[in-house]
């Protein structure tokens, strides 16, 4: 009995032994995290710790304020799970220019880029004002002057694989012209001033004691019903007329109005709104035509980035592992 006891005990010893074992293989070591590939572009690899070297600075700031287990926090685990698939994608897209730049021979000679780089480390000194405060930058990023030098390097070629892409944008004067045409209402701006009423029949009564000569800023403090202007007599300031950030009906409501006209009421989900523009100001081409050569540049540049970008994805066959981040 008694060897019978002894065999099962050892057998029993041996197995926890390799339980412990086991877990200590299956367990990754930090090192191996890191390593862990995150995306591939053609050959190239994209591990955790590339995306954790460009997030430095962020991940310092949460150990700092947070603690060195701030990953154990379900919602700032989120939230840097959103910052890494943001710089995943960002490195994916360097070294998707930097190979299109070397395929397509727009690299330049190294005289020329040492110059560009040097060129651009001088700026960043001048704009942090000593040598020990660019240092001190350069540290927090993770980065030497060497390194650096090099990240400099790389942006300079990746510049040039972008600028080919964006070579043959034109936005001619007819162009120009044509938008100005299509949303000439919308070049303009007023001074605004709103009352807010959600019962329709009191907005309209409101509106009928405004338009025969009451003081629009008095029946704003004491009727309306947005907090948010209510004591400055409903003013909102200067608002150009195709600002996004107010509710649609509103900015409707006030771009067709003339100097001094007070709005019937008009309606948005947050009631009735009695509007009165001040200091109207309608913009004729000349005033305009840069903002939109552009704007339209702008858009222009977007979307052959990433019409241009997606093809070059496919052609050198990119690969995501955003559940290994």
């Amino acid at each position: 009995m008694n060897k019978i006891k002894k065999v099962l005990a050892t057998a029993m010893v041996g197995t926890l032994a390799f339980s412990v074992v086991g877990c200590k293989m299956i367990q990754k070591t930090p090192e191996a995290i890191q390593n862990t590939v995150i995306a591939k572009v053609g050959d190239e690899k994209i591990t955790k710790g590339d995306i954790d070297k460009e997030l430095k600075s962020y991940l310092d700031q949460f150990a700092a304020q947070y603690g060195d287990n701030y990953e154990e926090d379900p919602k700032l685990k989120e939230v840097l799970h959103q910052y890494r698939v943001n710089m995943m994608n960002t490195l994916i897209n360097e070294k998707i220019l930097l190979k299109k730049a070397k395929d397509l021979n727009l690299i330049p000679e190294q005289a020329e880029l040492d110059k560009e780089i040097q060129s651009r480390i001088d700026q960043l000194k001048t704009t942090y004002g000593t040598e020990e405060n660019f240092q001190k930058v350069l540290e927090a990023s993770g980065h030497t002057d060497e390194t650096f030098k090099k990240f400099i390097e790389e942006q300079v070629i990746a510049q040039k694989a972008t600028e080919y892409i964006f070579k043959d944008i034109n936005i001619s004067d007819e162009d120009v012209k044509a938008e100005y045409e299509k949303n000439k209402e919308n070049y303009g701006e007023a001074n605004v001033s709103h009352i807010l009423i959600a019962d329709e029949n009191k907005a309209k009564e409101i509106r009928e004691r405004a338009a025969n000569g009451e003081d629009f800023a008095e029946l704003a403090k004491e009727f309306s019903e947005d907090p948010g202007s209510k004591d400055k007599g409903g003013d909102y300031g200067v608002i150009p007329y195709n600002s996004d950030k107010y509710v649609k009906e509103f900015v409707d409501g006030f771009k067709t109005l003339k100097e001094g006209e007070i709005s019937q009421p008009v309606k948005s989900q947050y009631g009735y709104h009695i509007i009165k523009a001040t200091n109207v100001k309608n913009y004729g081409f000349d005033d305009v035509k840069d903002e939109i050569k552009s704007e339209l540049e702008t858009a222009k540049k977007k979307e052959a980035y990433n019409k241009t970008m997606e093809e070059w994805k496919n052609e050198i066959k990119v690969k995501t592992y955003e559940d290994k981040i």
